[in-house]
């Protein structure tokens, strides 16, 4: 889920077009998390023009691969379309994924990696999508980077009070997978 430009919120969807006569919108969701769009008492609609405008949700459905969404402060088909293209943001306290040791990738961004001897590895500085995991992109002090697959067997723990992450030594590494 992408970070917004906002530091204090999370994009979680994208607005494509109006759909009726009485201001829905048809919606792209950025977010992995079911039926995210239902139940938000609070979000931001940022322009692409930059305006921000807080609302709530006051009815959600799927629709295919997207949603129809009524914004409480869209009422017609008019001001429906002055959206087209606008993120649909939450506050982080809203955007907190439920299922323990599940993390966005921004709260990832720029924490420590140590291995479980406590050497300093380097700081993540990207996260990488793949079909198998993710991986994390570290940054050495040198500038060099590396890849650690993001697994349960390598990444130990991540403490975000401490913006660490702990990995298994590399030794331990089981890579005969990788390419």
């Amino acid at each position: 889920m992408p970070i917004s430009a906002k530091t204090d919120s999370v994009t979680i969807g994208r607005v494509l077009r109006p759909f009726g006569v009485n201001g829905e919108v048809r919606v792209e969701s950025l977010s992995d998390i079911p039926n995210r769009f239902a139940d938000l008492p609070i979000v931001m609609l940022l322009t692409l023009g930059g305006e921000v405008i807080t609302t709530s949700v006051t009815q959600a459905r799927p629709s295919g691969k997207t949603y129809l969404i009524k914004f409480k402060a869209i009422t017609s088909p008019e001001e429906a379309a002055k959206f087209r293209g606008a993120l649909i943001q939450v506050s982080h306290d809203h955007a907190r994924s439920s299922k323990a040791n599940e993390y966005y990738h921004y709260e990832l961004i720029d924490l420590a990696v140590l291995d479980e001897c406590q050497r300093m590895l380097g700081q993540v500085k990207e996260i990488l999508d793949l079909p198998q995991h993710s991986v994390l992109v570290v940054q050495q002090s040198d500038g060099r980077e590396f890849l650690i697959p993001a697994t349960k067997h390598i990444v130990k723990r991540v403490n975000l009070e401490q913006r660490r992450i702990l990995v298994a030594p590399m030794e331990q590494w089981d890579i005969s997978y990788a390419v």
